[in-house]
């Protein structure tokens, strides 16, 4: 990987709208020393947000996003998807061509914002996941018809020492990719509580229970992605013939745990889908 001091180390980076996900990337931008927090700019829409924002992360804040527009050379959109169009309409013309302007917003296409924004400003599409604030995140990116291999570099430069970063071709599997890991995190951690009461309820302490089902499944993950063995092969080496695991695995396909996740999964990417129809995308 390219060292990020080479291209990053004379970059402001603006992120408008530090929110939850927008505050979750300033505070992984800060751990991982990707960037000083003197060359981080964010919005807010109050006053009194900016304030905690800028006492929070000890970076410089404002509720004008024109002043994110004119200052930064990498812009965030880190806004909902639902007020996309009112926050570019704020600040189109503010933008010019050497720029990069990296959205987080699920469901809004790379089309829309640069229909909102002066012709040939580089944009990338980002969808990551809150698990970036760990360093575990899953990131995946895709440029718009402006954005060149060195504008989809530099926001890997951002993402990847966060975690897993892939770049796609195709913006259409966007709304299923942020059903699919941009939410992952809640479906692991709905996995974890519901092993955690079951565990309970077998009588072990809460606290034990809550290490080993999160150990469990973090072990499992970096088995898949470390051996890089299809799952199945993996569960198989657990589910002995006649054996413990075999009878509880039988239990959750009696459940439907599949069918359940592959309608969640569909559902989720079916309301992204829906929130670019909302923001009045393409």
């Amino acid at each position: 990987m390219q060292d990020k001091n080479i291209v990053l180390n004379d970059k402001k980076i603006g992120i408008i709208g530090v929110g939850t996900i927008g505050g979750t990337l300033v505070d992984a931008l800060i751990k991982n020393d990707i960037v000083a927090r003197e060359r981080i700019i964010g919005s807010t829409s109050h006053e009194a947000s900016a304030r905690e924002v800028s006492e929070k992360y000890g970076i410089e804040t404002t509720t004008d996003n024109t002043e994110i527009a004119d200052e930064a050379d990498i812009v965030v959109l880190a806004v909902e998807p639902q007020l996309i169009e009112k926050v570019l309409d704020g600040v189109s013309g503010s933008f010019s061509p050497d720029q990069l302007v990296i959205s987080v917003a699920a469901g809004i296409t790379t089309e829309f914002i640069e229909s909102k924004i002066d012709g040939g400003i580089p944009v990338v599409r980002s969808m990551p996941n809150t698990a970036i604030t760990v360093n575990e995140g899953a990131t995946v990116l895709v440029a718009g018809d402006f954005a060149s291999e060195e504008d989809l570099e530099l926001a890997k430069l951002i993402f990847e020492p966060v975690g897993l970063v892939e770049v796609l071709s195709e913006e259409e599997l966007m709304d299923a990719i942020t059903g699919f890991s941009g939410s992952g995190p809640a479906y692991g951690y709905l996995i974890i509580e519901s092993l955690i009461e079951a565990g309970v309820r077998v009588g072990l302490p809460r606290d034990r229970a809550t290490k080993l089902a999160a150990q469990s499944l973090l072990g499992a993950a970096k088995m898949v992605l470390e051996t890089d063995e299809h799952p199945a092969k993996l569960k198989d080496m657990v589910t002995t013939p006649a054996g413990v695991t075999v009878d509880a695995v039988m239990k959750l396909e009696e459940g439907g745990v599949r069918v359940a996740f592959f309608k969640a999964i569909e559902e989720a990417t079916d309301k992204s889908r829906q929130l670019k129809l909302d923001g009045k995308d393409g």
